[in-house]
């Protein structure tokens, strides 16, 4: 699944980079609207979970998993939201239209999901990298879900495709939110869905560790 599952995200993503494609749009996102209001729902986690100071003071670091070009990074910065960002992606191409634009940031190309040792962060997000139809997402979104939230100190923010979604493209997955839930009934998730009728969120906040440590 490793190897295929790279080879089909390169094929789909790799084609569409160009310095003058809107990034939303190499991103395969339907509007830069859509995914800022995806972001915002991270946004409210980190306040409900940090407060409403999250000023570089805070010292909190972020891992942005599948970050694309990093419109997460610009939304955060034009939010007032100081996070020590890291960005890690599977696909070179992409990567590199984001150095070009955002020279001053860390990058990443490696899968996170692979085994081995990544270190921990305060914020996991991920957005987008469950979509794309791989042939066993259901597997790959439980499997996935596991790894990031495992990568977290205090918070998880992942976004997927919603089954009630009027229109289904054939290239995406859709999920069964609760059916998904209910194979990760040990991480205690928080089930967002109230913002666009394609999107729901999964969300993982480790209270009593945030209360310790912060």
């Amino acid at each position: 699944m490793h190897d295929s599952r790279l080879e089909r995200i390169h094929r789909h993503y790799a084609p569409r980079v160009s310095k003058d494609r809107e990034s939303y749009d190499i991103l395969d996102w339907g509007s830069a609207e859509s995914q800022r209001i995806r972001f915002g729902i991270l946004v409210e986690c980190m306040r409900e979970a940090f407060g409403d100071d999250l000023s570089m003071d805070r010292g909190l670091r972020l891992l942005d998993v599948g970050c694309g070009l990093a419109d997460l990074w610009v939304y955060l910065c034009e939010a007032g939201v100081s996070v020590s960002y890291f960005g890690v992606d599977v696909t070179e191409e992409i990567l590199q239209e984001c150095r070009r634009r955002h020279p001053e940031l860390t990058l990443s190309c490696q899968d996170v999901f692979a085994d081995g040792d990544f270190g921990t962060y305060d914020i996991v997000y991920c957005s987008g990298v469950f979509n794309l139809a791989l042939g066993n997402n259901d597997e790959f979104a439980v499997r996935g879900m596991r790894r990031l939230v495992s990568l977290s100190s205090y918070l998880t923010v992942a976004n997927f495709l919603h089954a009630r979604a009027s229109y289904h493209y054939d290239h995406c997955h859709y999920y069964d939110p609760e059916a998904l839930i209910a194979r990760l009934s040990d991480l205690d998730l928080v089930l967002r869905d109230d913002y666009l009728e394609n999107d729901f969120s999964l969300i993982s906040c480790r209270r009593e560790t945030i209360n310790k440590g912060m």
